[in-house]
């Protein structure tokens, strides 16, 4: 079956990404080709949809989109450099946010709490 050594191929030319530990995309396409080819080449599989699903990974991992549709501007929605944008993807960039975004009863307590710090009664 050449759909396995396909994905094989496809996967040698997708490194992972260890700066984003549980996040990977390329961890989790190799975790769910374990699944599905649990026994290598004598796996049963749908053929179809494996070639289908192959093709659209292929067209990601060769960045086919982005060359088609190539961006003149290096401008984001967010405002921010790709570089910022991967920078906020970071695990302890995520975890300040986590963090700093403790619900509504956190926030009143400690808006309430820096009032009383300035504005000390005597």
């Amino acid at each position: 079956m050449g759909t396995y050594r396909n994905y094989m191929r496809l996967l040698e030319s997708w490194p992972l990404d260890n700066s984003k530990p549980g996040r990977d995309l390329s961890q989790h396409i190799r975790d769910q080709l374990k699944l599905a080819f649990a026994k290598g080449e004598a796996s049963e599989v749908n053929r179809e949809q494996c070639d289908r699903y192959y093709m659209s990974l292929k067209r990601i991992c060769s960045n086919h989109y982005g060359q088609v549709y190539a961006r003149t501007l290096s401008s984001t929605a967010s405002g921010l450099t790709k570089e910022q944008c991967n920078l906020m993807l970071t695990p302890e960039a995520l975890q300040a946010l986590e963090d700093e975004n403790k619900g509504l009863l956190f926030r009143i307590f400690l808006k309430l709490y820096r009032n009383a710090k300035r504005n000390p009664i005597d």
